[in-house]
């Protein structure tokens, strides 16, 4: 395989790549994590492809580099900013919907506990808590979090 060509295969994923981060921060943003799953799987694909793409171009760095095609190596020259804006604006969304999600999370929490405090609208019984006497206003309640992207 000539270089040129390994830099063909190399621009090609690379391109898919960046589609397929740009697509996750659309779902990220969209707060669509049910659809990442299966984006995950060719995400993590793409990247194996890209790392073993890019060390096959650079073994042979030293062959002939000087007789790249200029536009070819210019285009992957864009594709990669290109990628590397995409991670970044990635991190930006990952950790702007983890906040988001925290934020949530807390006021659950504090809202789980200020109730602790009150009275239940009824008892597992059904009966008021006023009749039921102090005990029933300090019947734990249950919940579960799912801290899952």
């Amino acid at each position: 395989m000539t270089r040129t060509d390994r830099m063909s295969e190399l621009l090609a994923v690379t391109e898919r790549l960046v589609a397929c981060i740009e697509r996750e921060v659309e779902l990220l943003r969209a707060m669509r994590p049910q659809d990442l799953a299966a984006l995950q799987r060719e995400k993590t694909a793409l990247a194996d492809a890209y790392e073993g793409h890019l060390r096959a171009l650079r073994a042979t760095a030293a062959e002939a580099a000087d007789a790249d095609d200029p536009a070819l190596r210019d285009r992957l020259l864009r594709a990669t900013e290109r990628f590397r804006g995409a991670l970044t604006e990635n991190a930006r969304t990952l950790k702007a919907v983890e906040a988001a999600n925290d934020r949530v999370l807390r006021a659950i929490v504090d809202a789980v506990e200020q109730r602790r405090g009150r009275p239940a609208a009824y008892t597992a019984t059904g009966a008021s808590p006023r009749a039921a006497g102090p005990a029933a206003a300090a019947t734990p309640v249950s919940m579960a979090l799912d801290r899952r992207l």
